[in-house]
């Protein structure tokens, strides 16, 4: 039990190096990315808008824009979605990879 106990004190800085790296490149990522598809969202809707005010499309062709729009959101989060749990799985397989190499180097 202490031999364990000392394998993952041995980690323990390194692990929290990688975790806190890797969590802060996933936000990083992610915040970018979001910045801009939110960026072209609201120009494109403040476009719309504008062609409505000045009458180049009616409210039904708004709202298609705007329900197309939505559309582009929702697959956006969803793939968003799945790429962050593909990013968190390669950190917990990192993270159990850097364990693991400390227990052989201890091992060998």
């Amino acid at each position: 039990m202490a031999q364990l106990r000392d394998l993952i004190d041995a980690t323990g800085d390194e692990a929290k190096e990688f975790i806190k790296s890797s969590l802060l490149d996933l936000i990083k990522e992610a915040k970018s990315e979001t910045e801009s598809v939110v960026k072209e969202t609201g120009e494109k809707i403040e476009k719309w808008l504008v062609f409505k005010l000045e009458g180049e499309i009616d409210s039904d062709e708004l709202e298609a824009l705007l329900n197309t729009r939505r559309r582009v959101i929702r697959q956006f989060l969803n793939s968003q979605e799945i790429a962050t749990r593909a990013r968190l799985e390669k950190i917990t397989t990192g993270l159990i990879d850097l364990v693991l190499n400390k227990a052989l180097d201890a091992i060998i």
